[in-house]
């Protein structure tokens, strides 16, 4: 990995780079940088006596400026078996994300065929790597998207659909640090690639209309292996302008957990608020 990564640490501040920045506008982050910042801050917490990440869920409460961040950790249950953090990234003193995130005990078991989860794979990673949002213009006959940051610094190699009909398959991975001089563990990684199931699944109802995602919730029943994510993303919308986005996320040996989005109907290139 490079470093130029997305955050720069300056005592108890981050400070985001161009690379953590979204799509819409050049004051306001993707929302994966910010679910990566603080997974980031809460791993060494979450996994210490050897735990394991196993629900780290995510609250968009407010566009996160590209501006100095601070995030409070609090330690909501702290068992031998269960442990359960809350952190708060704040910008100028106001709440903008709220993370929770469960960490679980490993236990060695032996497991009946019938109650483990079904092998599944996605087609092999092909050679195509391009950025996300060069892979989405490409199979909407469109032009990447022109700011910079998250959306072209992830690599994907797409499998099909990303087309805005709310079902999408890639391979993806993140090639620079959440934060610079830290390693990026593959939970972290899994969580800064989280927010892009509505990316992969997006769904354009009408050429007016598209789809934000509001949270995530990422659930991991084991720590994924190797440089690359698979992702397979479905979007569907009710006529009260609510839909989920339901995503399979793989590695090379096969399924690693689901991502769960809420969305909102909203017109094409608006902002969450």
């Amino acid at each position: 990995m490079t470093e130029n990564a997305l955050f720069r640490r300056e005592g108890d501040v981050y400070l985001p780079g161009e690379n953590a920045g979204g799509p819409w506008s050049p004051d306001f982050l993707h929302g994966g940088a910010p679910a990566g910042l603080l997974a980031t801050v809460l791993e060494p917490a979450g996994t210490e006596g050897g735990l394991r990440l196993a629900r780290f869920t995510v609250d968009l409460l407010r566009p996160v400026p590209a501006a100095p961040l601070t995030v409070e950790v609090q330690r909501v249950r702290d068992g031998r078996r269960l442990r359960l953090l809350q952190a708060d990234l704040k910008a100028d003193g106001v709440i903008v994300s709220r993370a929770s995130a469960l960490y679980l005990e490993q236990v060695p078991l032996e497991v009946p065929p019938a109650a483990r989860f079904p092998a599944g794979d996605l087609p092999p990673r092909g050679d195509d790597e391009a950025s996300l949002s060069e892979a989405a213009g490409r199979a909407r006959g469109q032009a990447p998207l022109p700011l910079p940051g998250l959306h072209h610094t992830v690599r994907v190699v797409r499998v099909d659909g990303v087309d805005g009909s709310g079902r999408g398959r890639v391979w993806m991975r993140l090639p620079v640090p959440v934060v610079a001089g830290e390693a990026c563990s593959p939970s972290v990684h899994a969580a800064a690639l989280a927010d892009f199931g509505n990316g992969v699944g997006q769904l354009q109802v009408n050429p007016g209309t598209g789809c934000i995602n509001t949270d995530i919730s990422l659930y991991l029943h084991r720590e994924p292996r190797g440089e690359w994510l698979g992702m397979d993303a479905l979007a569907r919308m009710q006529p009260n302008g609510n839909g989920l986005v339901e995503s399979t996320l793989y590695d090379r040996d096969g399924p690693v957990g689901r991502v769960l989005q809420a969305t909102l109907a909203m017109p094409v290139y608006a902002t969450k608020d």
